[in-house]
């Protein structure tokens, strides 16, 4: 009598586990804001309107491979009108921040999975800094890579922007320099490597900290600490939310080049 009560409470416990699963699955929703206007969808509505694809991927933060459910990020784009942006920033609940050429919808294959194991809603936790933080309600991954160099996999994602870069951040573009120059190199690996988290002219991700007004780090933090710190910030700060990063040395010092350069350019203020 005593196994048969004992087995009926667990089975109702993974009733009421999965039933809470599946309704924080249904009270997702998603924002698109596109040149057109902003477009709002549940989960319900995506779910109903886009065809669903189950796959194994390599999850870059959990370091495992995970089976995702998921929608073709295109079809999703293309069904909230904004299938012809020159570039995306996903928006997380944390104030991350990720932007990618919108090339790279096609070219890496990008996904919105909306849960894990054949379950909406299920999530394994992800580690960021010294916590645990559930991804929900969706994560863009990638089904070509887990490279977190090529693309970052923004989790807690609930709002894209479908923009034009230059319009989106004009005040972090480099003004004067050369298209082969140090500087516009240092630019374009900031943008793809480091906007995520960081802004300069109070433009980009809200994580770390502001890098240009009132004083740009350069004209306070010496090029010995810029290396360290750009290489992996943990090791100054304890529960830093900013990464470690894969940028080579030349890399690190072209940002540099960059940052310097922005210091006399400041705006925003």
């Amino acid at each position: 009598m005593y196994a048969f009560v004992t087995r009926s409470l667990f089975a109702l416990a993974i009733i009421l586990i999965s039933a809470s699963v599946d309704t924080q699955a249904a009270q997702a929703v998603l924002t698109v804001d596109g040149e057109r206007g902003s477009q709002s969808l549940s989960f319900d509505d995506l779910r109903g309107r886009v065809p669903t694809t189950e796959i194994e991927v390599l999850n870059p933060d959990l370091g495992r491979s995970v089976r995702y459910l998921t929608f073709a990020l295109a079809d999703v784009l293309k069904l909230m009108d904004a299938g012809d942006a020159e570039d995306l920033v996903f928006h997380c609940l944390d104030g991350y921040q990720s932007n990618t050429a919108a090339a790279n919808v096609a070219t890496l294959d990008l996904r919105l999975a909306y849960g894990e194991d054949g379950v909406p809603g299920q999530w394994s936790p992800i580690p960021t800094g010294k916590t645990m933080t559930n991804p929900a309600p969706f994560i863009v991954i990638s089904a070509n890579t887990s490279d977190a160099k090529t693309f970052s996999w923004p989790f807690q994602m609930n709002r894209i922007e479908a923009v034009s870069f230059a319009r989106k951040f004009p005040l972090i573009l480099p003004v004067g320099v050369s298209a082969d120059s140090a500087v516009a190199r240092g630019f374009t690996v900031f943008r793809e490597q480091c906007l995520k988290c960081l802004s300069v002219n109070l433009q980009g991700g809200e994580v770390g900290p502001e890098l240009n007004i009132p004083q740009n780090i350069t004209e306070y933090r010496s090029t010995r600490f810029l290396r360290q710190w750009l290489r992996d910030p943990s090791q100054f700060r304890a529960r830093a939310r900013m990464p470690a990063t894969q940028l080579t040395p030349p890399e690190i010092d072209e940002v540099i080049a960059y940052l310097r350069h922005m210091a006399n350019h400041k705006q925003g203020r």
